[in-house]
């Protein structure tokens, strides 16, 4: 491995500044359920809604374990990353349910990434970013991902390697499907060692993609425990309305679902109502749909 002394300025120089990361807890999800942050960043989880808990899973070597519960009496925690590495986390009382996140934490590199964004180009996202400067950088690695927590390389881009002035960058996505509406990107730094920094998340909205509220709901029928997972879109931070409906016609249940930006993971608990044929009705944001509901 070729080693490369820098003086102590230039250390100084390509450090960045610590950022914090708001995390909010509510709807059985951590929202976001993934960020890419670096050594010396602050996770701010903030409570909105429910009974839950943050808790370490996974964890790199040498880094803290934590369990802190978030509710009404407990609505904010942080903590401090101090070691690069994956860091998967859960609430203990709903990781069942799939209320479960993850953090990837990367070491600096000397490579200043200034800007990214991702614009509309002939129907087609476009990325964009630029660096101040560049030392031993090899390439650019494009991720994408449907869900916003598992991402994969779709793409790379060859990196200046070694400059001490701005380097602007850019790649076209062709191949989104219409199938989703949020499509998430980020970009993976990788240097000639082989060691990687990842670029914050960044979420795009998917023109060409068919207009739906909800993306998934699940199981159907729903067993006698009454767990029913629901995924859907959302255009901005908001409250979906949820009404269950007998065959006749009558209100059986109702619920609201808070909404960030992006896709949102939700649950409806169903274990009181009567096994039955019922018809379950969503609204957001001016759009109303309707899903027949078997419940066991």
């Amino acid at each position: 491995m070729k080693k490369i002394l820098l003086p102590l300025f230039s250390l100084l120089f390509f450090q960045s500044k610590a950022t914090t990361w708001n995390v909010d807890v509510q709807n059985f999800q951590f929202s976001p359920a993934t960020l890419n942050v670096a050594v010396g960043d602050v996770i701010h989880w903030v409570w909105v809604a429910g009974t839950h808990t943050t808790t370490s899973v996974t964890i790199p070597a040498g880094a803290a374990t934590w369990d802190m519960p978030m509710d009404i009496t407990h609505t904010t925690y942080d903590y401090t990353v101090t070691q690069p590495g994956v860091y998967s986390y859960q609430c203990n009382f709903h990781a069942f349910l799939g209320m479960t996140a993850s953090f990837t934490a990367s070491g600096a590199l000397p490579i200043i990434l200034s800007s990214f964004s991702i614009t509309t180009k002939n129907n087609m996202p476009l990325l964009s970013w630029s660096t101040q400067t560049e030392l031993n950088a090899d390439y650019y690695s494009i991720r994408r991902s449907n869900d916003g927590k598992n991402f994969n390389e779709i793409g790379k881009v060859a990196a200046a390697g070694n400059s001490p002035v701005t380097n602007n960058y850019s790649f076209t996505d062709g191949n989104i499907s219409a199938a989703f509406s949020f499509v998430y990107y980020a970009l993976g730094i990788v240097d000639k060692d082989g060691k990687i920094e990842l670029s914050p998340i960044k979420i795009y909205k998917n023109k060409t993609a068919t207009p739906r509220l909800i993306v998934s709901l699940s199981p159907n029928p729903v067993s006698s425990m009454g767990h029913l997972m629901v995924q859907f879109n959302a255009d901005r931070p908001g409250v979906m309305l949820a009404r269950l409906m007998d065959v006749e016609g009558k209100l059986v249940l109702k619920s609201e679902l808070s909404a960030v930006q992006g896709i949102n993971n939700g649950h409806i608990h169903l274990g009181n109502v009567p096994a039955g044929i019922y018809t379950l009705y969503f609204k957001l944001d001016g759009i109303n749909e309707s899903y027949r509901i078997v419940k066991n």
